[in-house]
């Protein structure tokens, strides 16, 4: 994609949009910062609530993260001219504060609107109200009607890049990163848990291979991520495997659990299917991010990208 339309989008960008980018940017990061701690609690621990408590949690969670890490990419496109981020960010000045009001507080009819109004979510609220309007203010229409210009002026085709990684890999790097680090993050609380929990009698081995599991599966999709940007072919096998091991372990180790449990339990109770199901829906959700690379580095841009790393280092030889 070429990159001298946003180049040239960015040059004189007005006070009022800048302004505006800024709003947003800070939005989308407070809300990112508030938004993986519930999140983190509901995939390491959704497994052991129904499916009723368990499911609107972690949709509505998902939701939320969705937004405010979008919400701050518009916010960098819209300094790059890009019409659709000023559309997209228009709607944000009511989903952010519905955001705020729906995690947890109580139905619209009974919202004290005088403390809101007051509180951080109307903080959120009038901030977002204030970069919407600011984003279509004369001086921001010019420049993005002159951004649109210059992009059509400009617009032959991308210039070939034949070194240039292929949207597949860098999507599967990312999509390893971010399940890495989730996986991580989940093992820690999952084994601090198991560890203060040890000496209540019953058998932990369950719970142990589950969260040893998403340990591993987060250092190898870590390890990965860096070898699959340079090139490295022997690695698009081992993310294959990996989502696929990780699913069959955490499934072996649900119905170990359900089986080792004392009749009665919370463990014990309700169907194999249902429990197994939150198991892979929560603690699981990493390995199946994991299933996304494991379809998009076999595509034909990425086997490109890897035949091509395998040219420039060549085996028996050492990479930089």
């Amino acid at each position: 994609m070429d990159s001298k339309p946003d180049t040239a989008a960015r040059s004189g960008v007005p006070a009022v949009l800048t302004t505006s980018s800024w709003i947003w940017l800070l939005l989308g990061a407070a809300g990112t910062v508030w938004t993986p701690q519930g999140l983190l609690l509901v995939l390491t621990f959704g497994g052991m609530v129904p499916p009723q408590t368990y499911l609107p949690a972690l949709v509505l969670h998902l939701a939320s993260a969705a937004v405010f890490v979008t919400g701050g990419v518009f916010a960098v496109l819209l300094r790059r001219g890009r019409r659709l981020a000023r559309i997209a960010l228009s709607a944000y000045a009511l989903i952010i504060p519905a955001l705020f009001i729906f995690r947890g507080g109580p139905p619209v009819g009974e919202v004290p609107w005088p403390t809101v109004l007051l509180s951080p979510v109307g903080a959120a609220g009038a901030a977002a109200v204030a970069a919407t309007v600011l984003m279509w203010l004369p001086a921001a229409n010019a420049y993005f009607a002159a951004a649109g210009a210059h992009k059509s002026e400009t617009a032959a085709g991308p210039e070939p890049a034949s070194d240039r990684v292929p949207a597949a890999v860098t999507a599967s790097v990312w999509t390893l990163v971010v399940g890495g680090v989730l996986a991580a993050l989940q093992a820690a609380l999952g084994l601090l848990l198991l560890a203060d929990t040890m000496g209540s009698g019953g058998s932990t081995t369950p719970a142990l291979v589950l969260w040893l599991t998403l340990a591993s599966v987060a250092v190898a999709d870590l390890a990965c991520a860096g070898a699959l940007r340079r090139g490295r072919a022997f690695v698009r096998p081992v993310v294959t495997v990996i989502p696929v091991a990780g699913l069959t372990l955490l499934v072996l180790a649900t119905l170990a659990g359900r089986s080792s449990a004392a009749a009665g339990s919370p463990a014990a109770t309700g169907g194999v299917l249902p429990a197994v199901f939150l198991t892979v829906f929560s603690q699981g959700l990493p390995l199946i991010g994991g299933l996304v690379p494991a379809v998009l580095l076999w595509l034909p841009s990425a086997r490109r990208h890897f035949r091509r790393g395998a040219v420039v280092h060549p085996a028996g030889t050492a990479g930089p």
